[in-house]
């Protein structure tokens, strides 16, 4: 059974769990590198046609106000930073910001 529009589910937390620590370490979030990160450090969307998949849920965080998007770039990419609404939900994505922290350990 499909989620409510306007839910946050797990892929959208992991989403911004990418965004906050990207956004923590200096490093500019955007898509591509977005759906990278989400196949490598959590396994998911993994085939190269799953990257629309992550644009869906970018455009519905942006409409949520929990990310803001820059399409202001000479290269054409779009960046997306957390919102002050977003940092809201820390809580909801902390675990993913944890799980990120110990792969790199590893």
């Amino acid at each position: 059974m499909p989620k409510p529009q306007g839910s946050c589910g797990a892929t959208k937390m992991k989403i911004m769990a990418i965004v906050s620590n990207n956004g923590e370490s200096g490093q500019d979030s955007y898509g591509y590198d977005i759906w990278k990160t989400m196949k490598d450090q959590f396994h998911i969307y993994l085939d190269d046609g799953d990257i629309g998949n992550v644009y869906h849920h970018l455009n519905d965080l942006c409409k949520f106000n929990y990310l803001s998007r820059d399409d202001s770039t000479t290269d054409g990419r779009c960046f997306y930073r957390m919102t002050e609404e977003g940092q809201t939900l820390r809580g909801k994505f902390n675990k993913y910001l944890e799980i990120m922290d110990s792969s790199r350990i590893e």
